[in-house]
């Protein structure tokens, strides 16, 4: 018994020995090949070999040895290739290596790359091929599940290769993340998946700034500042949806997302959602560079797709007050960590994404629900893909990620802020308000609106300070409505071809590009960084920032009052006609205010 338990033993240890050979031997065995390389050239070769830049995490998942040779054969913009687990290098990049002299980085980034090819090739990677870093990298998913698209993301890229295909940009990324200090402030998502899935640096983490750099429009036209956004700040995200009108490009509604930003000094908690003058909008909108838009154009993508960072009441008064459309703001259930991945995305794409903005297949609808689906790791199965902004919200709901709750009670939801009613009503009570006093010959608001403002005019010196503060209201957003009107026929005025000297045009013209610098936030930095700005990059930005909208809000205002003249007369008659009403109103208020108070005081 004793001598068969001893050979029993003997066995599992044969078999134990067995076993661990291949773990023993695992890891990165580089093997050189040296034909045709001169003695000094083999000890350079051997030197870039046993200082490979790789971190001990990255080699142990090495499970064969892989063959390094040198060659001039290599096409003239190619360093290096790999081919069946072997690697060849551009004989070339032996002759920086100096004695005494750390290894140059073109060396160091050329065999990172190859290696990193290797290793994803292997049984062990196929990383180039997941859907989530296929997401992370810029080859984001068509709707209706067609594939992906290509790669928009070429602004702030540390090198234009990486968008050849996901392989590439893996191992372009791989060469920035071990060779760059920087790299996980510059593109924290993608570092943090480095980190996670293959392996991290085995140095100090960064320190990075937790800011996410947004360059966000003010309340001014032509106005912007560089927002610098704690992720820490942001309590909650909502799906802010816009409800759709008889517009050809607005009938189905706009998708936005609304940051609810708690106030400097408040911690984050449900009081945060009264804080509106600190909340912001992301909205992915068609960026029109000239004075027309086309719905051609719109069609065939050939307008830049740009993610906007809005003040929300401007926002609110874009869609309620002028364009007459309720906004349902209906919050996302995400985690504060999800927030920040989010907010990692969102400056990611504000910085580096250069889409086409196509009303039917690549609208706000799909942008956002890109972007959710790929700030939001678990959210990317079974993706987000919808065409509409209502289809988009409805997917939300059944996945679970969104509240559609708080608006089933309107009154509440009015109250607690997740829904902003168009004016439409409001303007409605105020009419009924005046016309409560004076027989204003109508009973529907929108025909008192659309009166000639002349036919309004006798109207206004007549009622009580309750009829005349609505009426001045009213008045109000006449003026907003005809200023639309003459926007749009002096859009199409100046899309006609002009003579080099009109001067307004001109100017127009200057204005559009600025703006487009604005929306295009790569175009505010120097050139030779990437990913996000760091640093001087952000103060040149914010300088950048700063010097255009100093010259834009009185360019724009300027040009106002040029262009206010190039209207047809009875335009330009019916704009005086109304700005007389408003101050003939606002005398009224002030007399009967006046007289008000003086009763009131005389009853005391």
């Amino acid at each position: 018994m004793h001598v068969r338990g001893q050979a029993r033993r003997w066995r599992w240890a044969a078999l134990a020995a067995l076993l661990a050979a291949p773990l023993a031997q695992a890891g990165l065995r580089l093997e050189l090949q040296a034909d045709g390389l001169d003695a000094a050239q083999r000890v350079a070769a051997q030197r870039v070999l046993d200082e490979v830049p790789l971190p001990a995490s990255w080699q142990a998942r090495f499970d064969a040895p892989v063959r390094v040779r040198w060659s001039d054969a290599l096409p003239v913009q190619v360093r290096g290739r790999a081919r069946n687990g072997a690697i060849t290098l551009r004989r070339q990049l032996l002759d920086e290596v100096q004695d005494g002299q750390p290894l140059p980085r073109a060396v160091q980034a050329a065999l990172i790359h190859e290696l990193t090819h290797v290793l994803d090739r292997s049984r062990a990677g196929g990383w180039s091929r997941s859907a989530r870093w296929r997401e992370l990298s810029g080859w984001q998913q068509r709707p209706w599940r067609m594939g992906r698209s290509g790669n928009h993301f070429s602004q702030r890229s540390p090198d234009p290769y990486e968008r050849a295909s996901p392989a590439e940009f893996l191992a372009v990324n791989a060469e920035h993340f071990l060779l760059d200090p920087g790299y996980a402030c510059r593109r924290p998502a993608l570092a943090a998946w480095f980190d996670s899935t293959i392996g991290t640096r085995g140095d100090d983490a960064a320190r990075c700034d937790a800011r996410m750099p947004l360059v966000q429009s003010d309340d001014a036209t032509g106005a912007a500042s560089l927002l610098e956004l704690d992720p820490a700040r942001v309590y909650a995200v909502d799906y802010l949806l816009a409800e759709g009108n008889d517009q050809m490009m607005s009938r189905w509604g706009h998708s936005m997302l609304r940051l609810v930003i708690c106030a400097p000094g408040r911690p984050p908690g449900p009081a945060c959602r009264m804080d509106l003058a600190h909340h912001r909008v992301l909205s992915f909108r068609a960026f029109v560079g000239d004075v027309q838009i086309s719905s051609w154009r719109g069609l065939t993508g050939s307008y830049p797709s740009r993610l906007f960072v809005l003040p929300l009441n401007q926002v609110i008064n874009e869609y309620t007050q002028v364009e007459l459309r309720g906004l349902a703001s209906v919050p996302l259930r995400l985690q504060p960590t999800e927030i920040a991945s989010l907010l990692e995305r969102v400056a990611q794409v504000h910085w580096s994404y250069d889409g086409r903005y196509l009303f039917v297949s690549n609208n706000c609808a799909v942008e956002t629900g890109k972007l959710l689906q790929a700030g939001v790791p678990g959210w990317a199965t079974p993706g987000l893909n919808r065409i509409t902004p209502r289809g988009l919200l409805a997917r939300l709901q059944r996945q679970g990620h969104a509240d559609g709750s708080v608006l089933r009670d309107r009154t509440a939801a009015l109250r607690q802020g997740y829904y902003f009613a168009s004016a439409r009503d409001h303007y409605q009570q105020l009419f009924d308000v005046a016309r409560a006093e004076l027989p204003l010959g109508a009973d529907r608001v929108e025909d008192w609106l659309r009166q000639p403002a002349a036919r309004r005019a006798p109207w206004l010196e007549q009622g009580g300070l309750r009829a005349t503060a609505a009426l001045l209201l009213l008045e109000q957003a006449v003026r907003q409505r005809e200023e639309l009107r003459a926007r749009d026929l002096l859009k199409r005025t100046l899309a006609a071809p002009a003579d080099a000297g009109d001067d307004a045009r001109q100017a127009l013209m200057a204005l559009l590009r600025d703006t487009g610098q604005l929306v295009t936030p790569a175009a505010l930095v120097p050139a030779g960084g990437y990913g996000l700005p760091l640093g001087s990059e952000r103060a040149a930005a914010a300088a950048s920032t700063a010097a255009i909208s100093q010259r834009a809000v009185p360019g724009w205002q300027a040009l106002a009052q040029r262009l206010r003249a190039r209207l047809p007369a009875a335009q330009q008659q019916e704009l005086r006609i109304t700005d007389d009403n408003l101050e003939r109103l606002g005398a009224r208020m002030r007399l009967l205010a006046r007289a008000d108070t003086a009763a009131g005081a005389d009853l005391h």
